[in-house]
């Protein structure tokens, strides 16, 4: 590796190759999160279809719960992350019924798409563990990874709020989160806005662009948690 190159597998802000925060990841997500209706309600979002004859990448998959919905829908899907950790909290799952699944340890940066190029390629809260310059490069190894019109389903925090306002803004935010989820997940929050990447919809649209991507359509609630449908339309 050279030595200029962006270390994936050191982790920023809250460290999830740590097996004891793995093994409670589902259980905090699933008191302000339902992974299921988040599932039917991406499929919806992009607006696939059938999806029996498709085929799909999750980079940063974590312990993989949307790749394993996905696996009982999708011809083939592979399910990527840096976190060892992570993944063997995916392998404790019920496997054995999906070949079609397959778990692969690598990152963004790091991860060669060894098949041919997939309808889609999905990331949740995953792409701001990279700062904006080594995004950029992830997006445009991911539109290698995808047929032509082939599509990227971005699901991260994403600030849809004017620079100025984001003091007023984080605070209430946080609030939001602590009512809902209790200590450890404020703490986590507060984490990922101090040590993590993640940046303004204007810089990422741009990147978006710039990686050979049309945004079809954007969904955000809450100025933080956004939703990118994007389509491949050139080769970078």
């Amino acid at each position: 590796m050279q030595n200029w190159l962006f270390n994936e597998y050191a982790h920023c802000g809250v460290d999830y190759s740590d097996a004891r925060r793995a093994a409670r990841y589902d259980d905090q997500h699933r008191k302000f999160r339902n992974y299921e209706h988040e599932f039917q309600q991406m499929l919806a979002f992009l607006e696939l279809g059938n999806t029996t004859d498709k085929t799909m990448i999750d980079l940063g998959c974590g312990t993989a719960t949307t790749a394993l919905l996905a696996a009982q829908q999708f011809k083939q899907v592979y399910a990527v992350d840096v976190s060892e950790a992570m993944l063997s909290q995916a392998r404790s799952k019920n496997l054995q019924q999906l070949p079609n699944l397959s778990l692969i340890q690598a990152g963004f940066l790091s991860y060669q798409h060894a098949a041919q190029p997939v309808d889609l390629v999905i990331t949740k809260a995953a792409l701001h563990h990279l700062p904006d310059f080594w995004k950029q490069v992830a997006l445009q190894r991911i539109n290698r990874m995808l047929k032509p019109g082939g599509l990227l389903y971005i699901h991260d925090v994403v600030f849809q709020f004017e620079p100025q306002q984001y003091q007023d803004r984080i605070v209430a935010w946080i609030d939001t989160l602590h009512k809902a989820a209790g200590e450890q997940i404020k703490a986590e929050v507060e984490t990922h806005l101090r040590d993590e990447y993640s940046t303004f919809g204007w810089v990422l649209e741009g990147m978006l662009e710039r990686a050979g991507f049309t945004v079809e359509k954007l969904r955000c609630n809450d100025g933080f948690v956004a939703e990118y449908a994007c389509c491949k339309t050139q080769d970078i």
